[in-house]
């Protein structure tokens, strides 16, 4: 009896350390920011920047912090809300990987900010090209806009 009550005692405590396990696992997956790809990792920072406006997780995306370019363009934006009296709509569009060389590479996105101001919808757009590394997963490391 004795050897049964140890068997069966071994195993439940393997189930449990396997159940832990896979909860670690699947825990890492989901609360790891997805820096896989170069046109991930700027639509993830942008989205973090522009439309949660989340400086935290933002930084998750950079090389070394901000992106002092984006950063004043977030407050223009920001301003100009407060300004205008609105709240625009941010959507990120044609991402594009323009440039990959070994760690590092270039991407292109387009900025299209949307409100509607007395009742007229209006839309600008902004291209901008981020230059970025691959440290442990793609990284911001510096953005400019080009038109």
């Amino acid at each position: 009896m004795r050897t049964v009550l140890t068997v069966v005692a071994g195993v439940l405590a393997l189930l449990c350390l396997g159940g832990v396990a896979t909860a670690v696992v699947w825990y890492n997956r989901a609360s790891t920011p997805d820096r896989s790809t170069p046109d991930v990792a700027v639509i993830n920072y942008l989205q973090a920047t522009l439309v949660s406006r989340d400086p935290n997780r933002a930084g998750l995306f950079t090389c070394e912090g901000a992106v002092p370019s984006v950063d004043e363009f977030a407050a223009d934006v920001a301003g100009r809300e407060r300004e205008l009296g609105v709240s625009f709509s941010i959507n990120i569009e044609d991402v594009a990987v323009t440039e990959t060389a070994g760690a590092d590479a270039t991407v292109v996105a387009v900025i299209r900010r949307s409100a509607a101001i007395d009742g007229i919808h209006q839309s600008l757009t902004d291209t901008w090209r981020f230059e970025l590394n691959d440290r442990d997963g793609w990284r911001v490391c510096a953005g400019s806009r080009i038109s």
